[in-house]
């Protein structure tokens, strides 16, 4: 039997997790396996005017891809164990592609609570309940999320004339996201303890030996060592009211530079009733080594929901160190605004399950969104003495995505 388990209660709960050892002794049990994801295509024109160089505008395409696979099996003492893999992808007519495994861990689940092992999310991170609209359509990060830097595939910012476009501060710093990761990355091999839920209340602990990408990496070719995410949320209902409440922290030893042992500082907040939705996040990065990743992100937003139509208005700020002039002192900042619509095609339909415990497509949707960006730095890219390269741009565009 395959469950779609959404991404949005994946990342507000943490409820994937990974088995360490199996109980002797342990009757035949049945395998469930989820299999989904999703594939969305984005046609949009964009134009940024940009100090210092020329214009852009022109029509561009983007594709984002995810795809999961989760094994689980309950014994018959009451321990599931299972694993966690997905795999993503993404490409746009700018010529830039990615793709690779996202997220690859084993878990054991039980009364104790949950332990995972593998490149993961962080704890805090996967703790925090993500604001309307700041992954539309989302529920994960999509090619023009605000609060995510993918907005950058489409308007050139943080190095535009230098050429240094996107940097550490955009993809999960304080520049792009206020879900900025204290190891600098998205997923990160690491070993993490969540709690059960007790009267709506989850802790969740994340350990990682160094911010290497891979987990036979090296510390000698990492800055950072001995990671430690913290994160808590509350989750509950009120009447017609759900609400849900996370705050995190994060520090890190500095191989190289005792002083500079970073911090990273966290909160969100999602409330739901009758089919509108508010909520924000807020991050704060303090004491990395010549306060490369230091600054402050926050969003906010509002969704309404109606029968298939989804409507959503966020807005981005972020600010950090400007990553042209690191050790020097001038920032730079982000503003994002962005207004969205959705329609569901498959609202409404049966789910139909193959013979083969394969859900079929749980949502088909159109969506369209226009996007306001305003960009600023202190210094230009050349260096002291010449004005911020700033940019203001914005994006019409519509899309299709296919979730299941």
């Amino acid at each position: 039997m395959v469950t779609l388990q959404g991404a949005h209660a994946r990342a507000l709960t943490g409820v994937s997790t990974l088995a360490l050892l199996v109980p002797a002794g342990a009757s035949a049990a049945e395998w469930e396996i989820s299999v989904g994801g999703y594939m969305e295509q984005y046609l949009a024109f964009s134009s940024a005017d940009i100090g210092g160089a020329a214009d852009r505008d022109g029509v561009d395409a983007a594709v984002g891809t995810e795809f999961y696979f989760r094994p689980s099996i309950t014994l018959d003492n009451g321990l599931t164990f299972g694993a966690d893999l997905s795999l993503e992808g993404s490409a746009s007519t700018t010529g830039d592609a990615d793709g690779g495994i996202d997220e690859a861990f084993v878990f054991v689940r039980g009364s104790f609570g949950e332990i995972l092992i593998g490149e993961q999310e962080l704890a805090g991170s996967r703790l925090t309940p993500r604001p309307p609209g700041a992954y539309f359509p989302g529920p994960d990060a999509s090619i023009l999320s605000i609060n995510s830097g993918s907005i950058g595939n489409f308007i050139p910012f943080s190095g535009a004339v230098g050429g240094v476009e996107t940097g550490d501060d955009v993809y999960r710093g304080t520049l792009g996201s206020s879900f900025a990761s204290i190891a600098g990355g998205d997923n990160q091999p690491s070993i993490t303890y969540f709690t059960p839920r007790f009267a709506g209340f989850q802790l969740g602990l994340s350990y990682a030996r160094d911010s290497s990408s891979s987990l036979t990496g090296s510390s000698t070719y990492t800055d950072l060592r001995n990671i430690f995410d913290i994160g808590a949320n509350y989750v509950n209902s009120f009447g017609d009211f759900d609400v849900a409440i996370s705050a995190r922290w994060g520090t890190a030893e500095n191989r190289f530079d005792p002083r500079a042992d970073p911090q990273l500082w966290g909160a969100g907040i999602s409330v739901e009733r009758g089919g509108f939705t508010i909520g924000g996040s807020w991050a704060e990065s303090r004491g990395s080594s010549r306060a490369r990743n230091d600054g402050v992100a926050y969003e906010v937003g509002i969704s309404y929901e109606t029968g298939p139509w989804t409507f959503a208005f966020s807005h981005f700020h972020g600010q950090n160190t400007d990553n042209e002039h690191i050790g020097f002192g001038p920032e730079e900042r982000l503003e994002t605004f962005q207004l969205g619509v959705s329609y569901d095609l498959n609202y409404g339909a049966t789910r139909v399950e193959s013979p083969f415990s394969l859900a079929w497509a749980d949502k088909a949707e159109i969506f369209g969104s226009i996007t306001a960006v305003n960009f600023d730095e202190d210094v230009g890219d050349p260096g002291f003495g010449t004005p911020g390269n700033d940019v203001d741009g914005f994006v019409i565009g519509t899309g299709f995505r296919l979730s299941f």
